[in-house]
């Protein structure tokens, strides 16, 4: 597997990349791409739970993360749609956000969400 497959951001060796592709059954470019970027997805969640603990999300449950998801949906929207260069958060962060939001609002629909 080569370079391509990884993204801007957590870089993973190809032989990592590739031996997970062979377990799983990937066959397609787009899906050792999106292999690639899920894997980034975990590490930032792990690193954001870091800080924040879970509480924050057991708190609100799915309804605070469709609110957090609404949030991201409308600040992307805005920034797609005026073409402004995002001062604070790379549009490229908002979808990582908002991948691990799903995540997250699956692990609480399946019940898996730990809290302290």
């Amino acid at each position: 597997m080569s370079k391509k497959y990884q993204g801007k951001g957590a870089k993973f060796s190809d032989n990592y990349l590739e031996e997970i592709s062979v377990e799983l059954g990937l066959q397609t470019t787009q899906g050792k791409r999106a292999l690639a970027l899920a894997l980034e997805c975990v590490q930032l969640l792990d690193s954001k739970q870091q800080d924040y603990g879970p509480n924050n999300i057991s708190y609100s449950g799915e309804l605070g993360i469709a609110v957090r998801m609404q949030d991201k949906v409308c600040r992307l929207r805005h920034l797609l749609e005026s073409g402004v260069q995002a001062k604070h958060e790379a549009k490229r962060d908002t979808y990582l956000d908002m991948a691990n939001y799903g995540i997250i609002g699956l692990m609480l629909d399946d019940n898996t969400w730990l809290s302290d």
